[in-house]
């Protein structure tokens, strides 16, 4: 009898939450001669003037990864917005990959700018979406191209918030953006694979990439900003997260960092679900789960979030 009662409550509270979760849809769209896939999560009741963030999965990784581990659809649930994971096209090595410039993609003709401008402009058909709260944000090869998109797509986002990114240097060097955009950067001190210190002799084999240092000051001389704080923050006892902020006295645009010391390839405070063992495994294998009292996630909502109020 207490076996039935549980199974029954068990039932109800799995209806339930199918009753007030939306579910992400699989869509394809045609741009540039190939058939692009992504992954779309709408929440039920959207707001009007809703915001869309476009997460960007790493090198070899994808949107359902991206999806699983970072938890916007729950924030996405929370706070009012639209989250759209675009999937990568495959390489020589059969991994997914954004074209950012490196080394080894260039044969590459790939147009996934232009292939994220097009899913926007595709999206904002649904009129409940605010065209002046776009963001992007992404993990590594996706990071990186979030910084592409604000150095050639300034017009369209509003701000962005690459986790372990980097800029090649031929990207910083043609960076040029439109107008001034608000960034935001976690970064891990001891990434052995986006490397804090950049690697302008390509010993990686990626291209030659800038220094996070270097990034930083690129984006401060970009939107003419000025270091306002610089504090190490504590995270349930993850007392090594340093954030730099930079600022005009508006406040708008600014500029925040978040240094991770010792931190690695990771977007600090990843989820998993523990019945989802592919999801699982592939969380861990990534070595995810550092640091998990910082949530770069809901940092990266709040700074977001924070934008569409300067921007009223």
């Amino acid at each position: 009898m207490k076996k039935t009662s549980v199974t029954l409550l068990f039932t109800a509270l799995l209806l339930c939450r199918q009753a007030v979760a939306a579910e992400p849809r699989q869509e394809t769209m045609s741009f540039g001669g190939l058939q692009r896939e992504y992954t779309l999560y709408t929440p039920d009741n959207l707001p009007s003037r809703a915001g869309l963030v476009i997460a960007l999965h790493g090198y070899s990784s994808s949107a359902q990864n991206i999806l699983a581990y970072s938890g916007l659809n729950a924030l996405a649930d929370e706070h009012g917005f639209v989250v759209a994971y675009p999937q990568g096209t495959e390489d020589q090595n059969d991994n997914a990959f954004f074209n950012v410039g490196y080394a080894f993609h260039a044969e590459s003709t790939v147009d996934d700018v232009g292939f994220i401008l097009a899913l926007v402009e595709r999206l904002l058909g649904n009129e409940q979406i605010d065209p002046h709260r776009v963001y992007a944000t992404g993990m590594s090869n996706g990071g990186d191209m979030s910084y592409l998109l604000a150095c050639e797509a300034a017009d369209v986002f509003r701000a962005v918030a690459p986790v372990a990114g980097t800029m090649m240097v031929a990207t910083a060097a043609a960076c040029t953006p439109s107008r001034v955009i608000s960034v935001l950067s976690i970064n891990g001190t001891a990434d052995n694979v986006t490397r804090y210190a950049g690697d302008l002799a390509n010993a990686d084999g990626w291209g030659a990439y800038l220094s996070v240092d270097e990034i930083v000051n690129l984006w401060i001389g970009h939107a003419s900003v000025e270091k306002s704080a610089s504090k190490v923050l504590d995270f349930s006892g993850d007392d090594s997260i340093a954030l730099d902020h930079y600022s005009t006295d508006s406040g708008s645009p600014e500029r925040l960092h978040y240094r991770v010391e010792g931190g690695g390839h990771d977007w600090p405070g990843a989820r998993f679900a523990w019945w989802d063992l592919r999801r699982l495994l592939s969380v861990f294998a990534m070595g995810f789960g550092e640091h998990r009292g910082f949530d770069a996630s809901a940092k990266i909502i709040e700074f977001f979030n924070k934008n569409r109020q300067m921007s009223q």
